[in-house]
């Protein structure tokens, strides 16, 4: 047996429900009181809604019984037969509930010499087509909401694994990266330097196993975490790492991709600055416009001699910006004279 999801049962909320079927329930009140114009029988609007709501308000009440009964039975091919003998018996049921209801509510707004009985079987038999028709209805379209949001539950799940796996490739990269770095420290017997940065990878740890589960923090913590991993760089490489931070307040609270910028830092330090002699400036900044934040990262090195790799990085970063934001985001790497710049842009939500 299947188990109707959450986003099902949101649609069929009683609100929701009642809403749906209020739309043909006012169709059909227009419909009476114009056929009774022009047969020239005045009718209200308030009497030709009271005769109309008991079917399709009767149809609103009964839609989650019909829901629940189409996911314990379901109706596939080839059709089981339990599944067809309690679908025809439940549609009849409901056809009989529905006639039983007009009978009683027109017996007080429009009296006449039949019975309750007989009028019950009179709207019985002359619904019963259209009440057959109904009953199936709902059960398809109920299908179609569990379908489509099992769907979308499937493509989330995905998602976020995929998502994930991308941030346990990144997290490894950067860990033997900054082991590398404080194993240097280590070799040139730097002891207070080394142990020094071990703390600071400790921190950088921590905040990468508290990160680890979401695909995305702020603008704040992402760069705090940045801070950290060039504090570690800059025990190492001291003097010859200039860094420069420009990010207005009022962006710091904005969402970003988790470790969106580390990789690009850690790229710009491999690659670029740290393989010149002089001093090195790396720059991060942060800029808002037409509902996009644009985030770029540049250094002073050598550029680039060719096209882009960036290798885990750029790819990484590439297929979590459209993971989280398809079309809407983008991601370049050039040459920006001297050094490379690497801008992000992504949508401002």
């Amino acid at each position: 047996m299947s188990t109707p999801s959450a986003a099902p049962r949101a649609v069929l909320r009683p609100l929701t429900v009642f809403g749906l079927w209020t739309i043909p329930t006012l169709l059909s009140t227009l419909e009476t009181v114009m056929f009774a114009r022009l047969s020239g029988r005045e009718i209200t609007v308030v009497v030709a809604f009271l005769s109309e709501a008991p079917q399709w308000y009767g149809w609103a009440l009964l839609t989650p019984v019909i829901v629940a009964l189409g996911d314990r039975y379901p109706l596939r091919w080839p059709p089981r037969p339990r599944a067809a003998v309690v679908h025809a018996a439940a549609s009849l049921s409901c056809s009989l509930l529905i006639a039983m209801a007009d009978a009683a509510v027109n017996m007080v707004l429009r009296p006449s010499r039949s019975g309750f009985l007989a009028s019950t079987r009179d709207w019985f038999l002359g619904g019963l087509p259209a009440t057959t028709v109904v009953y199936f209805a709902i059960v398809v379209l109920s299908y179609a909401i569990v379908n489509a949001a099992r769907l979308r539950e499937r493509e989330t799940q995905l998602r976020e694994a995929q998502l994930a796996a991308l941030r346990m490739q990144l997290q490894p990269h950067f860990l033997f990266n900054s082991l590398n770095a404080i194993m240097a420290l280590v070799r040139d017997r730097e002891t207070e330097q080394a142990v020094r940065a071990l703390s600071l990878l400790g921190d950088v740890l921590r905040s990468t196993v508290n990160g680890a589960d979401a695909p995305t923090t702020t603008l704040r913590q992402e760069l705090d975490f940045v801070a950290r991993y060039l504090s570690i760089e800059q025990v190492r490489f001291g003097d010859r790492l200039q860094v420069r931070v420009d990010v207005p307040d009022e962006l710091l609270s904005t969402p970003v991709p988790t470790f969106l910028l580390q990789p690009f830092v850690e790229n710009a330090l491999k690659h670029g600055i740290l393989r010149e002699r002089g001093g090195n400036a790396l720059a991060i900044a942060a800029r808002d416009g037409d509902g996009m934040l644009t985030l770029t990262v540049r250094d002073d090195g050598r550029g680039l001699s060719g096209e882009p790799s960036g290798g885990v990085g750029i790819a990484n970063a590439g297929a979590r910006l459209q993971h989280l934001y398809g079309a809407a985001a983008s991601l370049s790497v050039r040459n920006a004279f001297p050094g490379v710049e690497v801008e992000i842009r992504i949508p401002r939500q």
